[in-house]
This record gives structure tokens, C-alpha cells and sequence, in this order.
């Protein structure tokens, strides 16, 4: 699979026809795979004057492949929703009088 030179500086995509991949790179990030893309699809992208536009609009939306998600995303996830059953563990926790076991009386809640 060869990148093929697009009306763009900022945008490299390379096609598969076996397999109907595009591959489609921005400078300084990784590739992103699409699947299932059609030919015409492809070919338009060749010829439009604005490939950013095109992709944006025609290819992003869809079909992006799930196996080239990054790796560690759902351990990411995993160690996100820790953090936040912690910390609201911890402000429930604080926000409960342990002597009062829940009641009050009626002089309590009245501003003083």
C-alpha cells in the first residue's frame, strides 16, 4: 500500500483495494484506518480540491475501524471511574456525623 500524494500538505492517505482499507495520516499524529471504504470513495478523495473538507465530511463519520483504537483506553476508563468512586465515597463519607446516627432535633436544623 503506497501514500498517495493528495491536493493537500496536511494530509497523506494510502488505499488497499483487496481489503478496501484507507489509511489516512495527519502531520504529527498516527494513522487512521477506515474499513470498508469503497473505491469511488477513495477516488474522489484523489480528485477533490479539498481533501480535508472531503474527509471530514464523507470519511470521518464513519467507518472507523474498532481494532485501531489505542491501546490501555479501557484500563484508562477502568482507572478514571476508581478515582471517582473514591472521591465521592470519601465526600459522602465526610459529609456524615457518626454521633448522630442520622437525626436531629428540631433547635439543630433552625438557623441561629
Amino acid at each position: 500500500m503506497d501514500w498517495a500524494a493528495l491536493k493537500s500538505k496536511h494530509m497523506h492517505a494510502a488505499y488497499d483495494a483487496e481489503t478496501r482499507d484507507l489509511l489516512v495520516k495527519f502531520p504529527g499524529s498516527r494513522s487512521v484506518k477506515h474499513a470498508d471504504i469503497p473505491p469511488h470513495v477513495y477516488q474522489n478523495l484523489l480528485e477533490t480540491s479539498d481533501p480535508h473538507f472531503y474527509y471530514k465530511y464523507y470519511i470521518a463519520p464513519c467507518r472507523v475501524s474498532p481494532g485501531h483504537r489505542r491501546r490501555g483506553s479501557m484500563a484508562s476508563y477502568g482507572l478514571k471511574l476508581v478515582v471517582l468512586i473514591a472521591a465521592c465515597s470519601l465526600l459522602m463519607a465526610t459529609t456524615i456525623d457518626p454521633g448522630n446516627d442520622g437525626v436531629f432535633e428540631a433547635s439543630e436544623l433552625r438557623p441561629n
